[in-house]
């Protein structure tokens, strides 16, 4: 790297100290900017200068009089007379023979002749064996290439200009016949014509009216129509979650249960443990009376506890079965809605009343269950009772102590077995059949939903084509409101005309302007242009296409009048090597290139002041293709000597013939430009600085970038690595010219 810098330095001093090779440098600076501004200025506004190009006009028109309407008229003359006020083109008015021979001599860019029988035959269009009418026109395609594309527009505007005219003059002659007739009216007749008119139009104007009030009747229908599909849909939502809340509630429902069951299960333990208890504090009392007293005391006061602490479980699981019981209420109530949703669908139907039966026997059985619990309960508060008063009349008694203790034992034990045996048995089918509940539930909720689902989209289509008649409906009252309005203007004007008793007020307020109806009628449309990445000039939109030609000429100039080897002195005193050597003088070649390159975008910029929305972008998009442009042409140079040079400006043709610059690529010819348009550098050049000056789109302009820069590693390993093979061929190729004496 060292060597290639120092390669470099020797360069740039050499600069320093020989003041021609400087003012030269300068020159290479200076000279590509010269060349792009002149072509953009050149360009900025050729077609607003089309005023200066000669075209004659001789109009020979006799004229045309017709014989049930005694009207002359003229269409030459005035199609003469549209044709002067243009100022697109330079229209000179003379006779056939001066034109013809205007054109010969290139004094005109064309001739416009219009025959003498011109209006006869435009105007007996309706005659039978009519011709069309015909122009002449006349072109000298010698003078100038683009002048006679210029002016083959002439002729097209010509023709549109003769059918304005034509139809302006037809439309102008008949309401002035209009008018005509109606001024041959005495004064009794047009006011009894306008009272009919002004009658006519009151009954216009009504019927609009109730056609209006018409459409506004079907307006509000349709409202409400929205307002109904609002609402179904709003039930659809609602009636899917309901069946979604059913299948939740049930599958809730029997986890439950088996929590329940789990719940009373613990409470069995816990009763069946107070009665080991009890039974062996029973046991004891035989021993002594005295003793018992105090063993049946305590004993006593525990199994009184425990006695009551199995209630409270008992109750509890109660409380819970009571809950479930709730719930399944709520179940019911829910399936029974789902079933009214569904209307006419018998299938679905017969699902939900199988659910509705299934969820009513569960909670009978869950009503049982609650009625064993709340058995059980009593029977444990009874026994509770029966040791407490067993207590108290234990003094009484022995055996009638026993007795009780007894009985409430075999009390226990018969609450334990029922809910061991029947109630837990109870509970477990219960838990089945709610979890065969909650599946049947999960199935009709799908297809529901699934049906809900399709009704719901086709109430969304309805609810768009409500939504478009809607909206045709307000215009059409609108339009129709509008033309009543205008009606109730025009009576309006002439029930005043009529009220002042002015005739002639009257008869303008029939007639019209004949001059706005021609107009009308000859330009009934107008065209609205609106551009898309819009370009304030031509010198703008062909700036890329000079910048990027004349950074190219720059880099091939640069080639021409510096050499790209070193000498062996400076070889020899710079130790570099031959990839040493091509680098470091490629860095000379490379700074003069930007050099020359930011003077040409900058003087675009700053001096011609072309339009860049995007002026960062442009300046890196050349500095990019002038690092790309010296590249490949000092590569060429380096590789091929004076073969390479041809091949650099061999190239430059090719790429401004073809790479898009003033014509499309789609009107290239076919065949070779086609197929080498994408390999062009000039035209990824040409993009990015387009994209830079009227706007940006996507990723075009660094996708542009990217293909200008994939030109590098190719000519980067024709330098470095491919030269030497052809080094050989060069020399010689180079002595040969030189042997010439010529080259």
């Amino acid at each position: 790297m060292s060597r290639v810098l120092e390669v470099a330095r020797r360069d740039f001093l050499a600069l320093r100290h020989n003041v021609i090779a400087l003012v030269v440098c300068v020159g290479l600076v200076v000279v590509p900017s010269f060349y792009a501004w002149f072509n953009i200025a050149g360009a900025w506004d050729p077609y607003g200068s089309t005023g200066n190009l000669k075209v004659a006009l001789a109009n020979s028109d006799e004229g045309y009089k017709g014989e049930l309407v005694p009207v002359e008229l003229n269409v030459g003359d005035r199609v003469v007379a549209r044709l002067r006020q243009s100022d697109k083109v330079g229209y000179v008015v003379c006779d056939e023979d001066q034109a013809l021979e205007g054109v010969r001599s290139g004094e005109y860019y064309a001739a416009i002749v219009i025959p003498r029988d011109f209006s006869r035959k435009i105007l007996g269009i309706l005659s039978p064996g009519a011709t069309k009418a015909q122009v002449s026109y006349y072109s000298n395609d010698k003078k100038n290439a683009i002048g006679k594309i210029v002016t083959g527009k002439v002729s097209t505007s010509v023709q549109e200009e003769i059918d304005s005219s034509f139809a302006d003059a037809v439309t102008q002659v008949g309401a002035s016949v209009l008018q005509d007739l109606g001024s041959y009216l005495d004064d009794d007749q047009t006011t009894r014509l306008a009272s009919s008119f002004e009658g006519l139009l009151a009954r216009s104007s009504q019927s609009l009216r109730q056609a209006s009030g018409t459409l506004q009747s079907y307006q509000a229908v349709v409202d409400s129509l929205q307002g109904l599909m609002g609402s179904a849909d709003a039930l659809l939502a609602g009636t899917q979650g309901d069946g979604g809340t059913l299948a939740q509630s049930l599958s809730q429902a029997a986890g439950g249960v088996r929590g329940l069951g789990g719940g009373l299960e613990d409470a069995g333990t816990t009763v069946s443990s107070s009665l080991q208890r009890g039974a062996s504090s029973l046991d004891g009392v035989s021993s002594a009376l005295d003793s018992a007293y105090k063993t049946l005391d305590g004993q006593g006061s525990d199994l009184s506890d425990g006695l009551a602490k199995a209630k409270a479980e008992v109750d509890q699981r109660r409380a819970d079965l009571q809950a479930l019981s709730d719930d399944l209420d709520g179940s019911d109530t829910l399936s029974a809605q789902l079933e009214d949703s569904l209307g006419d669908d018998a299938a679905r139907l017969q699902d939900v009343r199988q659910l509705r039966l299934t969820i009513q026997g569960l909670n009978r059985r869950v009503s049982s269950a609650l009625d064993d619990l709340g058995q059980l309960s009593d029977a444990l508060q009874e026994a509770i009772d029966d040791v407490d008063g067993s207590r108290r009349d234990a003094t009484g008694s022995k055996a009638e102590l026993e007795g009780l203790v007894a009985d409430a034992k075999d009390q226990l034990s018969s609450g334990l077995s029922t809910w061991q045996g029947e109630l837990g048995q109870s509970l477990g089918s219960l838990a089945d059949d709610m979890e065969e509940a909650a599946g049947k539930a999960d199935s009709v909720s799908s297809q529901a939903s699934s049906a809900i689902q399709g009704a719901q989209g086709k109430v969304a289509d309805a609810t768009s084509g409500l939504d478009g008649m809607g909206q045709t409906l307000r215009e059409a009252r609108a339009r129709l409101d509008s033309a009543a309005d205008r009606m109730d203007a025009t009576r309006a004007s002439l029930d005043e005309a009529l009220a002042s008793a002015d005739v002639d007020r009257v008869r303008a307020v029939l007639s019209g302007d004949p001059a706005d109806l021609a107009d009308f009628v000859s330009s009934p449309v107008s065209l609205q242009r609106d551009a898309v990445f819009p370009v304030q000039n031509n010198g703008s939109a062909m700036a890329p296409f000079y910048t990027t030609l004349a950074i190219w000429v720059g880099a091939v100039i640069l080639c021409a009048l510096v050499r790209t080897g070193l000498s062996p002195e400076v070889l020899r005193r710079t130790g570099a090597r031959p990839r040493h050597a091509y680098l470091g003088r490629l860095a000379f070649f490379a700074v003069v290139g930007l050099a020359q390159t930011t003077l040409v975008l900058l003087g675009d910029l700053f001096f011609l002041r072309i339009q860049c929305l995007h002026p960062w972008l442009f300046l890196l998009a050349g500095w990019l293709a002038s690092l790309v442009f010296v590249n490949l042409t000092f590569a060429l140079t380096a590789s091929f000597g004076d073969v390479g040079k041809a091949i650099a400006v061999f190239l430059m043709v090719i790429q401004v013939a073809g790479s898009g610059g003033t014509f499309p690529r789609e009107m290239l010819p076919s065949g070779f430009f086609q197929a080498a348009y994408p390999f062009l550098p000039f035209v990824h050049a040409e993009k990015a600085m387009r994209c830079a000056i009227a706007g940006l789109w996507g990723a075009d302009y660094w996708l542009a970038l990217a293909r200008l820069l994939a030109f590098l590693p190719p000519t980067l390993l024709l330098g470095l690595l491919l030269r030497k093979p052809v080094a050989r061929l060069t020399s010689w190729m180079e002595r040969s010219l030189e042997s010439t004496r010529l080259m």
